[in-house]
C-alpha cells in the first residue's frame, strides 16, 4: 500500500534528474536554458508547477518542458500507486546566482552555483522538500553541443 512519505523519494528523483547534465531540452542542457530565462527576467527564480502546468516567468517556448516534467511526475505517482488526489502542490524551484555552499555546489562544471528544489505538499498538509545543486552557466550554442537525444518540439 502506498504511503505519503514516499513522496519524499519522488521529490528526490525529480530534483536529481532536474540538475543532471543529461537533462536536455531541445537538445541542450535544460538548466542553461532556464538560466537564460531567469537572467532575461531580472534574475527571477524559475518555478514549474507540476499540477497547474505552468512556468514562471512564462515564456511560450517552455510550455513543452512543463508538460514533460508534469508527465514524469504523474508517472512516478502511478508507479508507486500514489493517488494524485494526495498531492495539493508539486513545484520545482530553480534559483541561480545563489551563494556557494560546498555541500550542494561542489559538483558540476564551471559556472555559477544554482540550487533546485522540489517541494510537494500533501492533502493532509505534510511537506516533502528536497534540494540539489550544481554549477551552471548561461546557454550558448558555442559552448554547449546539441545532444543526439534531441526531440523535436
Amino acid at each position: 500500500m502506498a504511503r505519503r512519505k514516499e513522496l519524499k523519494n519522488i521529490a528526490q528523483g525529480i530534483v536529481s534528474s532536474f540538475v543532471s547534465r543529461n537533462n536536455d531540452y531541445d537538445g541542450y542542457w535544460e538548466l542553461a536554458k532556464l538560466y537564460d530565462l531567469s537572467k532575461n527576467n531580472s534574475g527571477a527564480e524559475i518555478s514549474i508547477d507540476l499540477l497547474g502546468s505552468t512556468i514562471y516567468p512564462y515564456l511560450e517556448s517552455f510550455e513543452p518542458l512543463v508538460y514533460i516534467w508534469q508527465s514524469k511526475f504523474l508517472k512516478m505517482l502511478e508507479s508507486r500507486s500514489i493517488p494524485a488526489k494526495w498531492v495539493n502542490s508539486a513545484i520545482i524551484h530553480a534559483k541561480f546566482d545563489v551563494e556557494y555552499r560546498e555541500q550542494l555546489h561542489k559538483w558540476g562544471m564551471s559556472g555559477e552555483p544554482c540550487t533546485c528544489e522540489c517541494a510537494i505538499i500533501t492533502d493532509n498538509g505534510s511537506k516533502y522538500s528536497v534540494s540539489a545543486g550544481t554549477k551552471c552557466m548561461p546557454f550558448s550554442r558555442a559552448w554547449f553541443q546539441r545532444s543526439t537525444r534531441r526531440k523535436n518540439f
